[in-house]
């Protein structure tokens, strides 16, 4: 292997995936011996602690977990080695590709090649329901099909070697110098300068991995600082190492600069480029102009606080979703940026610079984290993929779809198909993460139902017009007085999975939730050109047709709250049945549950709690977003007044309604529920006191939603707001 190694890098050679494939402590001793023959920095992401972490000669190799993999995002590296054992994380696989440099080595210490699938069943890299299993990966398995068609990975294993080379053209790509623009970035550099001479300007580079848009950051950053002495600028991302490239971009323009860098501070230009965090940008002066890397996986909420409030930002990222939600910066920031300013300056990278042209470890990842993804960053309008048939006649098309269930190892051999699918919930649902193709293909309680131009699922010409996918929740038999279902129905304790189920359970204090068979439509996308027509309709409708035969309770489905899409679930037939009290980081909207009975157990259970999620929607309306001046505030408003449904007044008010608000104030109380949890009920309990009986209790209540409270003065209100709610409840439970 060092013979492969050392002639690797004495000519161009394009990056390489290295599979290191055997037992644990056998793949071990090959990685710390690779390591060994290793001077550049290398990052290696596992989660177990290994044999030579200790090793004082590896001081070189920075360790990461991988759940922070996000954190090594704009640094660069010469060697990377993923710890499969601990389970593959596609996410964490595909964005730390992006760092190998040139000639870099990506390397895979996994299990028995033969046994990876079923090793990663039962070690799972990512999360999956809980009470479920599976007995093999088929994301690993078909992730072996591809890259055993690659004759560019290497792999060994105790008794075989692959080490093939991959020597790149040596025109491929020349070698930027550090500081020196290539003739595209020098394009983008004077477009994004000649933006800000105006007084308020947004500029936004765009690009796949490698492609230099941090260097061109830290360059822009340099020559504005020279260019507005008196310009106070900074810099951004989701974590401070993120802005490395850039800052030493930054520094290395300043230096060579016709500034006297000895007397720098007197012309008010920094050597530095200052890092601040995302949410520490309301400390800047309104003044500041802020550059900002990795935009995408930044909360659209803080984006676009910073393009509101600061004269000029530059911002960089990627649109193909490896940093967070890079479509829905896409879909929710971009569309905004527009409204924002007259100079939104948009530009777009396309040749690589941290690797050749033509690079084997980036084509083949493509294909296993991100297959038939179209290109999003220059498409102005939906068209029809090369992999993906057009459908020529809407109308044809409408009259006549068929539906299917995937079988999902029949998908894995059918990549066309696989594209499609991936395809559409990519356009429709901007937080679809490579993690979500691994949850699709192994997750046995996650079903996909699609609609085709064909009622042979085997025809060639098969066209995909919407899919959805639905994940069966609940049908989980707990013990009497189980202590993990009494931890969920006081909020206390969280199960993988079961969004809804367990949501619900909390809520209403209700076990019955977690024991019923229902089935969550997590997503539901319709090709773009087909919107509109009653595709999505028909989809549902035979989901519920498939459902009512399994014997399903009920449907529901949670999302973040838009009139478009709340209006469209209704006109299905379901209900409103609660919002989120906090905004999604991502979406900058509240969610929604919304549900529909398919039994009449489940009607009768929903009918019962009725009153009870009306007066949490009513609570949510009047102290949630009731001092919000927030344009998305008012249409909720409008949104949940439209659907709130009527009060239950046949139900006993002093029986199941009260029974539950009397005992999540308890739960409060006893320090077994949130705040959070139990505000609705206390808001509940308001109602029912006489304005002398309520006043301390009310202003306590108030109090505790005021922003900005340091954590000592909330927790000393809340502990006031509990004696109390207390002597509150002792009336309350008299009257019972």
């Amino acid at each position: 292997m060092i013979d492969w190694l050392v002639q690797r890098q004495q000519q161009p050679s394009h990056r390489q995936l290295l599979l290191v494939s055997g037992d644990r402590d056998w793949c071990q001793r090959q990685t710390e011996y690779l390591l060994t023959q290793a001077t550049s920095p290398s990052l290696l992401l596992s989660n177990a602690v290994l044999s030579f972490d200790n090793n004082a000669e590896l001081n070189f190799v920075t360790s990461c977990q991988i759940s922070q993999y996000k954190q090594q995002l704009g640094t660069e590296y010469a060697l990377v080695i993923y710890n499969a054992f601990d389970g593959l994380k596609p996410s964490a696989v595909y964005a730390v590709e992006g760092t190998i440099g040139k000639s870099g080595l990506l390397v895979i210490m996994c299990p028995d090649l033969k046994e990876w699938q079923h090793y990663e069943a039962a070690h799972s890299g990512i999360a999956f329901s809980y009470n479920t299993e599976h007995a093999t990966s088929l994301f690993i398995s078909r992730m072996k099909g591809i890259l055993f068609k690659d004759m560019n990975v290497a792999y060994i294993t105790p008794n075989t070697a692959h080490l093939p080379f991959a020597y790149a053209r040596q025109n491929t790509r020349h070698d930027p110098l550090l500081g020196v623009l290539t003739s595209q970035q020098e394009m983008a550099f004077k477009s994004v300068l000649n933006n800000v001479k105006y007084n308020k300007s947004i500029a936004l580079i765009t690009a796949k991995r490698g492609r230099g848009k941090s260097t061109l950051l830290g360059k822009i950053a340099a020559a504005l600082a020279v260019q507005r002495e008196d310009t106070v600028i900074y810099i951004t991302a989701p974590h401070i190492n993120n802005a490395q490239r850039a800052q030493i971009e930054y520094k290395y323009a300043i230096a060579n600069s016709n500034l006297d860098t000895a007397n720098i501070t007197h012309h008010g230009v920094k050597l530095e480029l200052a890092f601040i965090a995302p949410d520490q940008l309301a400390n800047l002066p309104r003044t500041a102009l802020l550059i900002v890397d990795e935009a995408a996986a930044i909360a659209p909420s803080i984006v676009l606080y910073a393009c509101q409030n600061f004269a000029h930002v530059i911002m960089a990222t990627t649109l193909a979703g490896y940093e967070g939600s890079g479509l829905g910066f896409k879909i929710r920031v971009l569309p905004k940026l527009q409204t924002l300013t007259n100079t939104l300056t948009c530009v777009e990278l396309h040749s690589p610079l941290r690797w050749y042209n033509e690079d084997s470890l980036e084509t083949v990842f493509s294909l296993i984290f991100a297959p038939f993804v179209k290109d999003t960053a220059t498409q102005s309008k939906q068209v029809a993929s090369p992999a993906d048939p057009v459908l020529h006649n809407t109308q044809m098309e409408l009259a006549n779809s068929y539906c299917h269930q995937l079988n999902k190892p029949w998908l894995i051999k059918n990549e066309q198909i696989l594209g499609q699918v991936f395809n559409l919930l990519i356009q429709s649902h901007y937080q679809t993460t490579p993690d979500d193709l691994m949850r699709i293909l192994d997750a046995s309680e996650q079903h996909i139902m699609v609609l085709t131009n064909n009622a042979d699922i085997n025809a060639p010409s098969l066209a995909i017009s919407a899919v959805a996918i639905i994940v069966q929740e609940g049908k989980i038999t707990f013990c009497k007085n189980d202590s993990l279902l009494a931890g969920v129905i006081c909020s206390q304790r969280r199960v993988n999975g079961h969004l809804v189920a367990q949501n619900l359970a909390m809520t209403f204090c209700d076990g019955w939730f977690m024991a019923a068979n229902s089935w969550r439509i997590s997503r539901i996308a319709v090709k773009p050109e087909l919107r509109r027509l009653g595709l999505g309709k028909i989809l549902l409708k035979e989901i519920r047709m498939s459902a009512e035969q399994s014997e399903v309770d009920f449907l529901s489905t949670s999302f973040g709250l838009t009139s478009e899409l709340s209006s469209f679930w209704q006109s299905q037939a379901f209900t409103l049945l609660k919002i989120g009290a906090r905004r999604d980081t991502s979406s900058g909207e509240h969610s929604g549950i919304m549900f529909m009975t398919l039994t009449a157990r489940a009607y009768d259970t929903f009918n019962s709690y009725r009153n009870v999620a009306i007066n949490d929607i009513d609570y949510f309306l009047n102290h949630l977003l009731k001092n919000s001046q927030n344009i998305n505030s008012f249409l909720l408003t409008q949104i949940v007044i439209q659907q709130r449904v009527e009060p239950n007044v046949l139900l006993d008010e002093h029986t199941a309604s009260a029974a539950i608000h009397y005992l999540r104030c308890s739960q409060f109380i006893d320090n077994k529920r949130t705040f959070v949890s139990a505000a609705a009920s206390i808001y509940y309990q308001l109602g029912k006191l006489n304005i002398d009986a309520s006043t301390q209790l009310y202003a306590l209540f108030m109090q505790v939603h005021q922003k900005n409270l340091s954590k000592e003065n909330k927790q000393e209100i809340l502990s006031k707001l509990k004696i109390s709610l207390t002597d509150t409840l002792e009336t309350v439970d008299q009257a019972l």
